[in-house]
């Protein structure tokens, strides 16, 4: 069996999601896995592979007011590049050594891609951000500016890997090869849950800005109980229960659910897709991933797109949740296997 090294993102929970579910496939296979990671990915994989972690220096992103700072972001990540990634790197090429993986698998972590590179490693890309740079895509109007900055973030990431694994749910031809798309990974815990619908909404904003507005909205013209994620604090207001976020609390509500309404990160959008649940995203600003995947998940007439949440907006979607969910019945479900297959045929 192989070798493998699995270096991901720490920013964004979607990268932890992938690295758990992939790592923990490999491992059953009877792979060596090692684990290489920063910030809020570290921690949540500490929970399943305390003995397989490494620490690194990882890039963040800057949020205010529920729109990314795109020039706060690159000067505090200059910043922290000066004072820590030199260290980090001498760490990485130790480990690159000692371990002497036969393959690294990076998911949107470009310091271990260019240490593999540099050493001769065989690497692939798992994500879902070459999306926009390998495959042919249809793009929502009026947002070229965005668009362009996130192409040119991803191009300069790196290059050079034996393939681009690209997780999606939209269908987009190839354009650069050796480029290969396949189904979204999910949490390992969804892939079998039974969804249900007890008749509540569920309501995820994450950590991004502020959202005292559709606070408003939740709490005045949901017109069903909401059980909310992410809004900073606990407690209940009229119809609406804010609650902490424990991953398998919240799992429990997003199979129960009757419909989602949230921020469009693409692990969510995943997760709903698979467990049918009807989405009103409302993508975080200047963050083109999330603009991408709200306008595809209007597209495919599984949800409804919107720039902010008001009451208006909130009682078309509900009037059109069984349509959604009838759409939602015609999807594809996400498999994990297929994807550990296209992962091991890269082994040298």
């Amino acid at each position: 069996m192989a070798r493998i090294l699995y270096a991901a993102s720490g920013d964004g929970y979607g990268h932890a999601v992938r690295a758990h579910s992939v790592g923990a496939g490999l491992l059953a296979r009877g792979h060596d896995v090692r684990f290489v990671s920063s910030h809020k990915t570290i921690q949540y994989l500490s929970h399943f592979f305390p003995d397989r972690l490494h620490e690194v220096f990882g890039l963040l992103t800057t949020y205010h007011e529920g729109s990314v700072q795109i020039w706060t972001t690159l000067v505090s990540n200059l910043q922290r590049v000066s004072r820590g990634l030199g260290t980090s790197l001498r760490a990485l090429d130790r480990l690159l050594l000692d371990f002497d993986p036969n393959l690294v698998i990076t998911d949107f972590e470009p310091f271990t891609a260019l240490r593999a590179r540099r050493r001769g490693i065989p690497f692939i890309s798992l994500d879902n951000q070459h999306l926009l740079t390998h495959c042919v895509v249809d793009h929502p109007a009026g947002h070229r500016g965005d668009h362009l900055n996130a192409y040119l973030a991803i191009r300069i990431y790196f290059g050079g890997a034996k393939r681009y694994l690209v997780t999606s749910f939209i269908s987009a031809p190839v354009r650069y090869h050796p480029t290969t798309v396949v189904a979204p990974i999910l949490r390992s815990s969804v892939y079998d849950r039974v969804p249900r619908d007890d008749g509540f909404l569920l309501a995820y904003m994450g950590a991004s800005g502020s959202f005292a507005k559709t606070c408003r909205v939740l709490e005045h013209d949901a017109g069903l109980p909401v059980r909310a994620y992410g809004f900073g604090h606990e407690g209940t207001s009229g119809h609406v229960e804010f609650k902490r976020t424990d991953p398998h609390e919240f799992l429990n509500d997003l199979a129960s659910c009757r419909a989602v309404i949230a921020t469009a990160g693409h692990s969510l959008v995943s997760e709903c897709l698979h467990l049918e649940k009807p989405m009103l995203l409302a993508p975080i600003q200047r963050q083109y991933e999330q603009v991408l995947n709200a306008y595809h998940v209007q597209r495919l007439g599984v949800g409804r797109a919107c720039s902010g949440l008001d009451a208006v907006v909130l009682r078309e979607f509900l009037s059109n949740v069984d349509s959604y969910r009838e759409a939602l019945s015609h999807r594809p479900k996400a498999e994990l296997a297929p994807i550990l297959d296209a992962i091991e045929k890269e082994i040298p």
